[in-house]
C-alpha cells in the first residue's frame, strides 16, 4: 500500500471517527435534555418521551455547537468526559434556580421599601466566553433573573438593564460567566469590566 492510500485510508478512517462521535453526542444529549424537560413539564409517558428525544435530536443534528467540554471534538469525549460535563449543566442549573430565587426576594423587598429604593442602571460590559452559544445562554439568564434584562449582545458585548445595581451583582462579580462557561469547557472567566450609565442615550456619548 503506498503513502497516498495510507494517508486516504487514515483521512477516511477519522471523517467515520467523526461522524460516529457526532452522533453519539446527539444521542446523548437528546435523551438528557427530554429527561430535563420531562422533570419541568410533569407529563409521563412513553409516546411523549419518544416524541420529544426525536424532535430535540433533529435540532440538536442541525446545530454543530455543543455544550459539554465532553462533547467537543478537541476535548475528551469519553463516558467520564459527558459525566463531567452534565455535572456542570446541573450545577449551572442549580445555581441559576437558586439565583432566580434570591432576586425575587430582592425585587420584593425593593417594592416592598417604604422608600422604594429603586435605581436604574444601564451596564455595559465585554465578555471572555468564545462560544456564541455560551453567550446567548449567559444573555437568557440575565433576562431570567428578576431584576435585570439583557437589552442587546452584540459579538462579545452586552448591554443590560438592572433595577438597582445590586440585582446585578452576580453579573459584575464574574460568578454568572463562570458557571455558564464550565458547562462549555472554557475556562475561569476574568471579571468584566462593568461601564454604568443612568440614561440609554449616555452610551452614545
Amino acid at each position: 500500500m503506498g503513502p497516498i492510500q495510507s494517508m486516504s485510508g487514515a483521512r477516511e478512517g477519522e471523517s467515520s471517527s467523526r461522524l460516529a462521535h457526532h452522533w453519539r453526542q446527539t444521542a446523548v444529549l437528546s435523551l438528557m435534555l427530554a429527561l430535563f424537560w420531562l422533570l419541568l413539564s410533569g407529563r409521563i409517558g412513553i409516546p411523549y418521551f419518544l416524541s420529544l428525544s426525536i424532535s430535540v435530536g433533529i435540532v440538536l443534528r442541525m446545530n454543530p455547537e455543543r455544550p459539554f467540554p465532553g462533547l467537543h471534538p478537541s476535548r475528551d469525549g469519553s463516558a467520564r468526559g459527558l459525566a463531567r460535563g452534565g455535572l456542570f449543566l446541573l450545577k449551572y442549573l442549580v445555581w441559576l434556580l437558586w439565583n432566580i430565587v434570591k432576586a425575587n426576594l430582592q425585587v420584593a423587598w425593593i417594592i416592598l421599601h417604604p422608600r422604594l429604593p429603586v435605581d436604574p442602571m444601564f451596564l455595559v460590559f465585554r465578555t471572555s466566553l468564545e462560544s456564541d452559544l455560551a453567550r446567548v445562554l449567559m444573555a437568557n439568564s440575565i433576562t431570567l433573573t428578576p431584576g435585570t434584562v439583557t437589552v442587546d449582545l452584540k459579538d462579545d458585548q452586552f448591554l443590560v438593564h438592572a433595577l438597582a445595581p445590586a440585582t446585578a451583582s452576580a453579573l459584575t462579580g464574574g460568578e454568572l460567566q463562570n458557571v455558564v462557561g464550565a458547562v462549555f469547557g472554557e475556562g475561569l472567566q476574568p471579571v468584566p469590566k462593568v461601564t454604568w450609565t443612568a440614561t440609554y442615550t449616555e452610551l452614545g456619548e
